[in-house]
C-alpha cells in the first residue's frame, strides 16, 4: 500500500511539470532508456508510470502525423512500452509505403506478440531489406519458446514478394523446419536468383539422404557462388552414388570447381586420389597443383 502511495505521489509530481511537448518527449525517452535496462517488476512499474502520466496518448498522436519520422517514432515508443492496445494500429503500418515506418511496425508486432506477429508476411508487398530481415530474426530470438510455424512456411514460400520468400527460407533454416524440405526444394527453380541461392543454403541445413542428389540435379543451373556452396556442403553428405557426376566436373572450365570436385572425389571414390594423380600426368595444368593440394591437406 505504501509503495502504491509513493508511486502515485511521484506520478503526481512529474505530471505537474509535463506541460510541454518537449517535457513529455524527454520523459518518454528517459523511461524507454530505463526500461531497456530492467525487466520484471521494475520494467512493469516503468510501463505503469508511462500510462499513469498519459504519455500513451502523446505517443499515439504521432501515428497520425504526416511526417514519417514522427510516425516511426510513435510506433517505436508504443511497442517499447508494451502498449498492446495499439497493436491493431501498428499492424496497419507493416505495409506502409515508407520504409522506416514499416520497419518499425514490423519490429513492433513481433515485439508485442512474438511469432504470431509474423502474420504480416501474408500482406506486405514492399521488400524486406536484408537489414530488416536480420532485425526480425534477432527480435524473434528474444522469445524463449517458439510457436510452430511449420504450417505457415509453405504458404509464405508461395508469396509473390521475393523478399518474403527469402526471409521465410531463413526462418526454415533458423528453426530447422524439416517438414518444409519439399517446399524449400521447390524454390530451387524460383525466377529470382537470390531466392534460389538462399534455397540452396536452407536445403543444405535441412539435408536428408536425398539432398546430395537433389542439389546435383540443379547444380548446372546455379551461379558460381551457389555451385561452390553445394560442393563444399557435399563434403559432409556425398557418397559413391554421386561420384560419376562429380567426376564429370573435372572437365568444368573453372579451376575452382575442378579443385573442389577433385577433393570430393578423393573422399568418396575408392580410387579417387589415384584418378586425380592420373589426370595430373595427362594434364599437368591445373591437375598437378590440384593433386599436390589434396595430398598436402590429406
Amino acid at each position: 500500500m505504501e509503495d502504491e502511495e509513493a508511486s502515485a505521489n511521484i506520478s503526481h509530481r512529474i505530471q505537474r511539470v509535463l506541460t510541454t511537448d518537449t517535457a513529455r518527449q524527454f520523459t518518454i525517452d528517459e523511461l524507454i532508456v530505463c526500461k531497456k535496462n530492467f525487466s520484471g517488476t521494475v520494467a512493469a512499474t516503468i510501463v505503469a508510470l508511462y500510462e499513469q502520466l498519459g504519455l500513451h496518448d502523446f505517443s499515439a498522436r504521432k501515428l497520425k502525423s504526416r511526417h514519417w519520422y514522427l510516425k516511426a517514432r510513435g510506433i517505436q515508443e508504443l511497442y517499447m512500452m508494451d502498449q498492446k492496445k495499439a497493436l491493431k494500429t501498428i499492424y496497419k503500418n507493416t505495409n506502409s509505403a515508407n520504409e522506416f515506418v514499416r520497419m518499425e511496425a514490423q519490429t513492433g508486432v513481433i515485439h508485442l506478440t512474438g511469432f504470431s506477429g509474423l502474420r504480416f508476411l501474408d500482406v506486405i508487398s514492399y521488400p524486406l531489406t536484408e537489414w530488416q530481415q536480420l532485425k526480425l530474426l534477432e527480435q524473434l530470438r528474444l522469445y524463449g519458446e517458439k510457436e510452430d510455424i511449420s504450417e505457415k512456411i509453405p504458404h509464405w514460400l508461395q508469396s509473390t514478394n521475393p523478399s518474403v520468400v527469402i526471409f521465410t527460407l531463413k526462418l526454415a533454416d533458423e528453426y530447422q523446419v524439416f517438414s518444409a524440405r519439399n517446399a524449400v526444394t521447390g524454390c530451387l527453380v524460383h525466377s529470382h536468383k537470390e531466392v534460389r541461392s538462399q534455397a540452396v543454403k536452407t536445403l543444405i541445413r535441412l539435408a536428408d539422404e536425398k539432398t546430395p542428389q537433389v542439389l546435383l540435379g540443379y547444380f548446372s543451373k546455379e551461379p558460381f557462388r551457389s555451385q561452390v556452396l553445394i560442393l563444399d556442403a557435399l563434403r559432409n553428405m556425398a557418397g559413391p552414388a554421386q561420384a560419376p557426376f562429380i567426376e564429370g566436373l573435372l572437365q568444368h572450365p573453372n579451376d575452382t570447381i575442378k579443385l573442389k570436385a577433385a577433393v570430393l572425389l578423393a573422399g568418396i571414390k575408392e580410387n579417387g586420389l589415384q584418378l586425380i594423380e592420373q589426370k595430373a600426368k595427362e594434364m599437368p595444368e591445373p591437375f598437378e597443383r590440384i593433386y599436390n593440394h589434396i595430398k598436402f591437406f590429406n
